[in-house]
């Protein structure tokens, strides 16, 4: 589709959102399916972009005032474990021992989590490359640590000031007891060497890309927070991570308003040890209020979606069922092979070298390579942290494998067709007549069941599934890098038309992520 047709579009659906929002009325509180829904491309541009872009948050964000600024080590050393060695062997963390880190070592792992890997030299201006991808480089998600137990250190309240990769304090005294008591379950946490929590300033992608900017900035949530586990992992770290915190109470600790900038994950890592009995799990609730009726739907669904204590509430109540069982795997389906040998990269090399491809190459996959792209991005359930996300692939050019649309299973790390044919000018169409998503290999879609998840976890699963989508495309992105293959995300497209594509409604199910590879 040509560009100016687009901005066009785009034009015009901008002054039909001024002209509509007068007579509209809009729900005080809008749920997890009505903000996917007012965050769509549509084929008369973005919903509400117009909107945004009037009463959005600052692209800035809270301005903290100046601090100490420390220098921090440079990563130096590498483990070596290999990414397939990192995802295949990844199991949960119960606890924390107590013990410090020194502070060599916290600087690699927030250095992987998301520093400054290198300079773009195609881009009209130069920018950092950061250790996760980021839409339009614009970088929305911010890191903060709280340090606690980190030799050469002193505890306090710091962000990480990711382009020199120093640290700049906030507070000083130990305020990882504030954390922990913001938490469901504090007992995971009790005996970490810090916290580190991920917010994102969403004015940051408003500007460009109106309301939808809300899901880019929660799926930077979710690629961020994978590098920083994996990282850990590969670090001989424990970490553990909770998307159920009490919102306010975060958002005061770090000085951030919960509007302009606001807490979307809370990470914790230190020495592995045994979880804390003494420390009873809470139940926390949806208490939010919808906030100012004016604002744009995201910033109503992010107030309105916060988290508090309460005694009972749907939320809280059925959050441990969420999951469910594991679907049964289905026998007429095809059993990708192993890639041997498997990627030797490493998990720190791999995240180092991270890059979105500009373009794909004629060749086709191999089978046991998309075999070993799905493996880590999907294929061990322990990584999965919020249920709800599954994989569909648009299969172009795969060794062996019919052209088509499959869905992934899990077990037995399977593919099973449920269409077959080409599907790339199709596809080319939905994205905007972007041809990446043709000349790629195979483009992966992180497919949300919205309204099954709301229904067992409450409105704010849908936070949870951005997050997740955005953690299993980070591992998309690595397995493709550890291959020797080129990822790349793409998120525009137009939303009915793709949801139409791959046969699902866009409320009951909708994709919320894509992610195409290639050679």
């Amino acid at each position: 589709m040509p560009t100016d047709r687009r901005g066009f579009l785009r034009l015009a659906a901008g002054a039909l959102a001024l002209l509509s929002t007068g007579s509209s009325a809009r729900p005080a509180a809008p749920g997890a399916v009505a903000v996917h829904r007012a965050t769509r491309n549509t084929r008369l541009g973005a919903a509400r972009e117009r909107l945004s872009r009037v009463l959005g948050a600052s692209p800035e964000g809270v301005q903290h005032a100046a601090g100490p600024t420390l220098a921090l080590p440079e990563p130096a050393g590498d483990t070596g474990l290999r990414l397939v060695e990192a995802v295949r062997g990844y199991t949960a963390t119960p606890g924390f021992s107590g013990a410090p880190l020194p502070l060599a070592e916290l600087a690699r792992l927030l250095f992987l989590t998301n520093g400054p890997t290198g300079r773009s030299a195609r881009a009209k201006r130069a920018h950092d490359h950061r250790a996760a991808p980021s839409a339009g480089a614009l970088y929305a998600g911010e890191v903060y640590l709280v340090a606690e137990r980190v030799r050469g250190l002193p505890p306090g309240v710091y962000r990480y000031h990711a382009p020199k990769h120093a640290l700049v304090r906030l507070r000083a005294a130990p305020q990882l007891d504030a954390v922990t008591n913001a938490l469901e379950q504090p007992a995971a946490v009790r005996g970490a060497a810090a916290a580190i929590l991920l917010t994102n300033v969403f004015g940051r992608y408003a500007g460009r890309y109106g309301d939808r900017a809300y899901r880019y900035a929660l799926l930077d949530t979710g690629h961020i927070g994978e590098n920083l586990r994996l990282a850990a992992v590969a670090m001989g770290l424990g970490e553990t991570a909770s998307l159920r915190f009490e919102d306010a109470r975060l958002n005061a600790l770090l000085g951030v308003d919960g509007r302009a900038e606001a807490v979307c994950a809370v990470h914790a890592v230190g020495r592995r040890g045994a979880s804390d009995p003494e420390l009873p799990r809470r139940r926390w609730v949806e208490r939010g209020r919808a906030g100012d009726p004016d604002a744009p739907v995201p910033e109503r669904y992010h107030a309105a979606t916060a988290l508090g204590p309460g005694t009972s509430g749907a939320a809280a109540e059925v959050r441990e069922s969420a999951s469910g069982p594991a679907p049964a795997a289905d026998a007429t389906g095809v059993a990708l092979p192993a890639l041997d040998p498997p990627p030797t990269r490493s998990v720190q090399t791999t995240i180092e070298r991270r890059c979105s491809a500009a373009r794909f190459g004629p060749r086709a996959l191999s089978a046991g390579e998309l075999g070993f792209v799905l493996e880590m991005a999907a294929g061990h359930q322990a990584l999965a942290r919020a249920p709800g996300v599954e994989l569909l692939l648009a299969v172009h050019r795969v060794q062996g494998l019919e052209a088509g649309l499959h869905r992934y299973q899990a077990q037995g790390n399977r593919l099973v067709a449920v269409r077959r044919g080409d599907l790339r000018e199709a596809l080319v169409d939905a994205c905007l007549g972007q041809d990446k998503a043709g000349s790629a290999a195979l483009a992966c879609f992180g497919v949300g069941r919205l309204a099954e998840t709301a229904a067992r976890a409450g409105e704010r699963s849908y936070r949870d599934l951005l997050v997740e989508a955005g953690a299993v495309g980070e591992r998309i992105y690595l397995a493709a890098n550890a291959a020797r293959l080129r990822a790349r995300n793409l998120a525009a497209f137009w939303d009915d038309d793709l949801n139409a594509l791959l046969g699902l409604d866009g409320r009951r199910e909708a994709v919320v992520h894509l992610t195409l590879v290639g050679a």
